[in-house]
């Protein structure tokens, strides 16, 4: 954890698989002839066990549900289907409003930077989904 509360992960090493990138650009809406990866694919390494399991964890800790807000991605250069990148993840907390902000830095295995990302969720607490469905 860093001063400012943010947790940090060891860099994770992440390859845009060609036929994981192939099923998400098809759940994304692109074309079957679309060949490479979408610039949301970085999106799908939300979904590895540590990152997975942290966001798990802190919505837990909330009582929390995560519902998704927003992402940005930003490239210096594209992503390269059957490539390998070193993702180095961050997480913190805001209170208002109650969300987990989560940013990666991607690069390449020389270090050369490949792109940013940003994923918000907001974390509506459980108490308030029970009080709605009940209403």
């Amino acid at each position: 954890m860093t001063a400012d509360g943010a947790l940090e992960f060891p860099s994770l090493r992440v390859r845009v698989d060609a036929a994981r990138a192939a099923e998400f650009a098809r759940e994304t809406g692109f074309d079957a002839s679309f060949d490479g990866a979408p610039s949301c694919y970085p999106a799908v390494w939300l979904t590895t066990p540590t990152i997975h399991g942290a966001i798990a964890r802190i919505c837990a800790q909330a009582d929390s549900v995560p519902v998704h807000e927003s992402q940005h991605f930003a490239y210096e250069m594209p992503l390269r289907v059957g490539e390998d990148y070193d993702l180095s993840v961050s997480m913190r907390r805001e209170e208002k409003p109650p969300r987990l902000v989560v940013e990666a830095l991607l690069a390449t295995l020389n270090g050369a930077p490949v792109g940013k990302f940003e994923t918000l969720l907001r974390l509506v607490p459980r108490a308030a989904l029970r009080r709605d469905a009940v209403a």
